[in-house]
């Protein structure tokens, strides 16, 4: 017995060496990173030059691991890279004009503490984590019961969105993290080979479509539809051409949803029905209001998370001292402790530390965060914010990490990665968001899951196993052969 045992642990551990990847990034590209962030940090070399190479080395690093498995990793890299560096060198460096969303420090200042802060965020974070081939992971399990679960996970998710409407607080937050279960039905549709796949994926999203076409918000619907789309994009190899293309569409796609927003929402506003295609065709030709200047300032400004950055840099500590570890003992209370404990506990949102660390005032039905950067700022200020955030990227790295061990263990939770780090992904959210997102996610994705394939078993395809010792037909160990390399199902 203790023998097989071995013998399973042995084939389990040579498994996950197979599928897991613990490079997320090349070696070369990390001391290029840590290099331009120590550069950054002295202000010796033009921004306008630094961040396009930062820029550039990020994207190479996504599009090697695009065709991998989800790239969670480097897609938050890429999208912290993008609003915290691009966004503000195209603000600092052009005479649009930009009102209230203006950098509200001279550059040398914002970039001494953005560029090193950013790039030792993303390398410390792409250094230490992982990542998965997930076609080799999920090759192995029979796809039987995925159509199954994508409804029953759709059911699932409509009940707790009306529910969810019936309560308010922590109680409505669960489940409005339960209706993001229709998601992962989508992933299961996605995979389940079945003739309408797409056409049943797609429905799982229709909800979230509808929400942001009825209102003209767009970011949520983006940031699950890219996520998918790496699921769907990794069922196979792909040559760079390929994946260039696919990488410039996207780019341009969200290029065209950003200069056309703040118009559809007027229209929407007024009581209108504009089409999002008609206007992006008119807006994108080459004639088009996207080429004009208040368009162009418009998608630097949606790009540009460093206004709101920079206006914490003004603030902290010239009006507003540092808050030495005060929102994140805050965060962490939020995220572990039940409100029964812990009565006074912080409410996601960000509209109280916005107004707080910037000192610009916003309405009641305005909810706005000063994103983790600017939030490590304001409470230890350049330094102290430089290793929170180098913190920061090392807790996310290891906390995907583990949950990829436990995805070479339970294949089918690959799938239910989204809900754990959907919010760490964002580069505008707070650490109270990040957390309770991590903590809550985590217990609720844990729960639908197991309870899904109680309901739904995801099995193995076949029995594989090798170099085990011969056992009696009816042996004690015999009854354990139910999975290959006697890993449970999925």
């Amino acid at each position: 017995m203790s023998v097989y045992r071995t013998s399973r642990q042995q084939q389990r551990s040579r498994f996950l060496k197979s599928i897991l990847d613990r490079r997320s990034a090349s070696v070369y590209g990390l001391v290029l990173l840590t290099v331009l962030g120590v550069i950054g940090y002295a202000q010796v070399l033009p921004n306008l030059l630094v961040v396009p190479i930062i820029t550039a080395v990020v994207v190479y690093e996504f599009q090697k691991r695009l065709d991998q498995g989800v790239p969670l990793l480097q897609l938050t890299a890429l999208i912290a890279v993008l609003q915290w560096l691009l966004g503000p060198v195209l603000a600092y460096n052009n005479d649009y004009q930009y009102g209230k969303y203006q950098m509200y420090v001279d550059e040398a200042r914002y970039f001494e503490y953005a560029l090193p802060a950013t790039t030792l965020y993303v390398v410390v974070m792409l250094a230490i984590g992982a990542s998965i081939r997930q076609k080799e992971l999920l090759g192995q399990l029979d796809r039987s019961n995925f159509v199954k679960i994508g409804f029953f996970l759709n059911f699932i998710a409509l009940i707790a969105s009306i529910a969810a409407t019936r309560f308010g607080g922590g109680v409505q937050f669960a489940l409005f993290l339960v209706s993001q279960a229709r998601y992962v039905g989508a992933i299961y549709f996605l995979f389940s080979r079945h003739p309408l796949r797409l056409l049943l994926a797609a429905g799982s999203m229709a909800f979230l479509l509808i929400g942001a076409l009825s209102v003209g918000m767009f970011h949520d619907l983006l940031l699950w539809m890219a996520v998918i789309f790496c699921y769907w994009f990794a069922q196979r190899k792909w040559v760079l051409q390929t994946k260039i293309i696919s990488l410039l569409a996207t780019g341009f796609l969200l290029f065209g949803i950003q200069v056309i927003k703040q118009d559809y929402r007027s229209q929407v506003a007024r009581g209108e029905r504009p089409s999002i295609v008609e206007m992006m065709v008119s807006y994108l030709s080459p004639s088009g209001r996207a080429w004009e200047d208040g368009a162009m300032a418009n998608a630097i400004i949606r790009l540009n998370q460093g206004w709101i950055i920079s206006a914490v840099l003004d603030h902290v500590p010239a009006e507003e001292p540092f808050a030495d570890g005060a929102t994140i003992r805050e965060a962490v209370e939020s995220a572990l402790l039940p409100r029964l404990l812990a009565p006074n506990k912080k409410e996601a949102g960000g509209r109280e530390n916005f107004m707080k660390f910037t000192g610009i005032e916003i309405n009641r039905e305005t909810s706005m965060g000063i994103s983790p950067l600017g939030e490590a700022y304001a409470n230890y200020g350049v330094f102290g914010g430089i290793l929170l955030m180098m913190a920061f990227g090392a807790f996310f790295a290891l906390l995907f990490k583990l949950s990829l061990r436990f995805v070479a263990r339970r294949p089918a939770f690959f799938f239910w990665l989204p809900m754990l780090f959907y919010q760490s992904i964002k580069a505008e959210t707070e650490f109270v968001v990040v957390l309770n997102q991590l903590s809550k996610g985590a217990v609720i994705a844990f729960a639908l899951y197991y309870f899904t394939h109680l309901n739904f078993p995801v099995r193995f395809k076949q029995v594989v196993l090798r170099n085990v010792p011969t056992r009696r037909r009816n042996s004690p160990a015999s009854s354990a052969a139910g999975s290959p390399a006697g890993f449970p199902a999925g």
